[in-house]
């Protein structure tokens, strides 16, 4: 299937499918995990056509969609930024994960992956340290992907989710040029 699977930057122009995108893989993530209306409140805030307008609009910002054939529906979407996660650590050469968020239907068939290599040569690109990400505690199919892929816990945070305050961990991954990431855990 990843034959058919495109990935492209964004551009203006693009907040719309980012925002209905965005929406519907956090509701499909969360769905029976977390409490509905939090989901909901979440989703009309972060993941309004207005936030990804303003990142679009960002330089600091990249953004990435997949893209099925025929017909280029959105599958899955990335997003990277600075980092403003606080760790005793921080660095301003750290860049975030912000989002990474694939339908069920296409996970397991690679595409995380390729997503995360995007991120990854991003990141180089910009000179970064480290790229980092908060992930919800109890999301353990996204706590053993990140794992795999080279992640290691660095710290933790309060995430408010549409009202609902959930623990997350914050998850690193070094990617200055002058380190070696092991091409099992990123391929």
């Amino acid at each position: 299937m990843n034959s058919k699977i495109r990935i492209r930057t964004c551009s203006s122009g693009d907040e719309a499918v980012l925002a209905l995108i965005g929406q519907a893989t956090f509701l499909e993530a969360f769905a029976g995990v977390l409490d509905g209306q939090n989901i909901l409140a979440h989703c009309a805030s972060a993941h309004s056509v207005e936030c990804y307008r303003s990142w679009l609009a960002d330089s600091r910002y990249q953004l990435w969609l997949a893209e099925i054939s025929p017909g280029h529906a959105p599958v899955g979407y990335m997003a990277v930024a600075p980092s403003p996660l606080l760790l005793s650590d921080n660095s301003s050469r750290d860049l975030e994960l912000k989002r990474i968020y694939v339908f069920s239907k296409f996970q397991g068939q690679g595409l995380g992956k390729r997503l995360l290599q995007e991120a990854i040569a991003e990141s180089r690109a910009r000179l970064a340290e480290r790229l980092l990400l908060g992930v919800y505690e109890h999301n353990d199919a996204a706590i053993g992907f990140y794992t795999r892929m080279g992640f290691r816990k660095v710290g933790t945070r309060k995430f408010n989710m549409g009202g609902l305050e959930c623990d997350d961990y914050i998850m690193g991954l070094t990617v200055a040029a002058s380190e070696s990431i092991h091409s099992e855990n990123i391929l």
